[in-house]
């Protein structure tokens, strides 16, 4: 590896030495001997000399001859620069720039890039510093906040993007795991847990958000036996707040027994009729235990969340065991509309709310919603 090193000759004048090696053979070399140059108002620019050279006892010297710059027109009418001289000359000059930074002499200017089409974007300046910072972070935090203040409809479009990529995922593992019956309560709980836009609206169009994932909701003595829990503790959204309890079962778990009650009054199974028990003495027990208990009433208080008379929700079953038989779509139909509590929410239902959410997203609907309340 050869030294490039840059010699002040003159106050305005400098020389690259060794020079650029365009050709060389044994005896004879075609170089590019360079120079920096500066103005009277002090800016430096490159300059130079293709010089031929031939070599003798005292290294390479000068070959006889006029030099271009003195003759006359007609004298020579081309000057032959093959591929590997103007490779050479160009990464020659490449180190000359970078040689000349090394000395406080910046030769760059505009830096042009030359590139292929389809591995180049053309973007405004101000999205360049964006762009380059996303490279440079990783899409790090310091990234979005750059980008919230360069381009904060930008910022916006991206983020509703990617929520709804988001939910369209969490759709799609929703219809196949309804699909497959292989989740059990908890696995239900986990994912709507992650996935509580879902539960946004409730049935009444109320926005709903979630307080309280696995809730106390009282009915325990001193040692803490027989506390009575549930999956979500949610609050309507709106100046004032009301909590609301949300009971997960399993989509497959069936409405009815094999054998009808009576003619025409099918059997209702004995695990639904619990799982609405259950919802309903828990919601007894929030309004009257739970939501009383000092340190808790005062912290809801503070948040402007009441508790009076509480709804409830329990999501539970599959329509399709409705499917084909009138008696069956009757009585759960008239059992849940007479209901006063809690709400029947399918699962089949509640997916097509989530298509449905996520749908509206893409027609253009309500795009107040980022966070859990969306519009349904």
């Amino acid at each position: 590896m050869k030294t490039l090193t840059v010699q002040r000759i003159a106050r305005n004048l400098a020389k690259f030495t060794p020079p650029i090696i365009l050709e060389q053979s044994k005896t004879t070399r075609r170089c590019f001997y360079g120079e920096l140059a500066s103005d009277d108002a002090g800016n430096w620019d490159l300059r130079g000399n293709i010089v031929c050279e031939r070599k003798g006892k005292n290294g390479w010297h000068p070959l006889d001859g006029a030099a271009l710059n003195k003759l006359k027109g007609g004298e020579i009418t081309k000057l032959e620069l093959r591929r590997d001289h103007v490779r050479n000359f160009i990464r020659g000059l490449q180190v000359l720039a970078e040689a000349a930074q090394t000395v406080g002499i910046d030769l760059r200017g505009d830096e042009l890039v030359v590139g292929k089409k389809d591995e180049m974007l053309r973007v405004p300046s101000d999205q360049r510093v964006v762009l380059e910072q996303l490279i440079n972070e990783n899409g790090g935090t310091e990234f979005w906040e750059m980008l919230q203040m360069q381009q904060p409809e930008l910022t916006m479009r991206l983020a509703d993007a990617e929520i709804l990529r988001q939910r369209e995922a969490s759709v799609s593992i929703f219809e196949a795991e309804l699909l497959a019956q292989r989740w059990d309560e908890p696995a239900w709980e986990a994912f709507f847990r992650e996935n509580q836009w879902i539960f946004g609206l409730g049935l009444r169009f109320q926005f709903l958000s979630v307080l309280q994932n696995q809730a106390n909701y009282g009915g325990g003595d001193y040692s803490r036996r027989g506390e009575q829990k549930g999956e979500f503790l949610m609050t309507s959204e709106a100046d004032e707040r009301f909590t609301v309890l949300v009971e997960i079962k399993r989509p497959d778990t069936k409405f009815f027994r094999d054998a009808p009650y009576r003619s025409g009054v099918p059997g209702f199974n004995t695990e639904f009729v619990n799982a609405v028990s259950q919802v309903q003495v828990n919601t007894h027990t929030w309004e009257t235990e739970g939501s009383r208990r000092e340190r808790d009433a005062v912290r809801l208080a503070r948040a402007n969340i009441r508790t009076i008379s509480p709804r409830s929700i329990l999501v539970c079953g599959h329509l399709h065991e409705l499917a084909d038989d009138i008696d069956k779509r009757n009585a759960f139909e008239l059992f849940r509309c007479r209901l006063s509590a809690p709400d029947i929410v399918t699962f089949d239902e509640l997916l097509a709310r989530a298509r449905f959410i996520v749908t509206d997203h893409l027609r253009g609907g309500d795009k107040a919603d980022r966070g859990h309340s969306v519009m349904s």
